[in-house]
């Protein structure tokens, strides 16, 4: 097992991911149930590898996904050191990484758009004044793979003030396998970023994310459609549960996410569920 932290402009900083190698033989069960014992928000198996593509399979402590973006990213890293490329077969389709100057770059799948919540109800759930809403952003829903309701904030102060409103969060993803909040202002931590944001997701209560690949794919798409922004931004994600990441969105006509990838650990599982 490799332990990695993804999005992390530095060791001990970004998204925990492990990954299991050698993972053809476990079943889907032991699966999740290591990925229950690392209790990162996701770890990946690889089970099967050859010279260019291997096959993952992506686990959260609970469930497991069709596509995720630092595991993606991660993993990529781990089988290639962080050079050339690689294409990894995931539940939801193959993406390709490329590693460019020490930045690993993916093309995420499609991404599919949907109205979001009224203005009013998307605001208390993310417990601030609906006149806190960023004008320029409407709300809205993307799924690629998992779903995301997308909300802009006028300020950074906004972002920083915000708490779940976790009744209506269940209410709103009773129907949805994995549903999860992206917020985000076009005010930034820090002068070289265009955007902070911040994820929160359901695991075992309501769980904030320090980098969240997919879900900054789906932000790429949505500032593509608004066509309000620079063909290239980055992103600051988790800088208030102190594990500060930096994510790189190109906004070409093919979009792409890219980060950087510091390893941690390296070991071995001792004992199989």
């Amino acid at each position: 097992m490799t332990i990695v932290d993804v999005f992390a402009e530095r060791p001990f900083a970004g998204n925990q991911l492990a990954v299991v190698h050698d993972a053809a033989t476990l079943t889907t069960q032991q699966m999740q149930t290591i990925a229950l014992e690392t209790n990162f928000s996701e770890t990946t198996f690889i089970t099967r590898l050859s010279d260019d593509e291997a096959d993952v399979r992506i686990f959260t402590p609970v469930s497991e996904l069709p596509f995720a973006g630092h595991p993606t990213l991660g993993t990529a890293w781990v089988l290639t050191g962080g050079e050339g490329s690689i294409r990894l077969n995931l539940a939801a389709g193959v993406v390709p990484v490329l590693f460019r100057d020490g930045v690993g770059w993916m093309k995420p799948p499609p991404v599919h758009f949907e109205p979001g919540e009224q203005a009013t109800l998307a605001a208390r759930l993310i417990g601030v004044p609906e006149v806190s809403l960023a004008a320029d952003y409407p709300v809205r829903y993307a799924t690629i793979g998992p779903r995301f309701l997308i909300v802009g904030v006028s300020t950074l102060a906004e972002l920083k003030r915000i708490r779940i409103d976790e009744q209506l969060f269940h209410q709103l993803s009773a129907n949805d396998a994995v549903f999860s909040v992206f917020a985000f202002t076009p005010e930034s931590y820090t002068s070289d970023a265009d955007f902070a944001a911040r994820m929160f997701f359901e695991v075992d209560g309501i769980r904030e994310d320090p980098a969240t690949g997919s879900a900054n794919a789906a932000f790429a798409a949505y500032l593509q459609s608004l066509n309000l922004v620079a063909r290239q931004v980055v992103v600051d994600q988790g800088v208030e549960i102190n594990r500060p990441s930096r994510l790189y969105l190109s906004i070409a006509d093919e979009l792409e996410v890219g980060g950087r990838v510091q390893p941690v650990l390296q070991g071995e599982l001792q004992q199989l569920p």
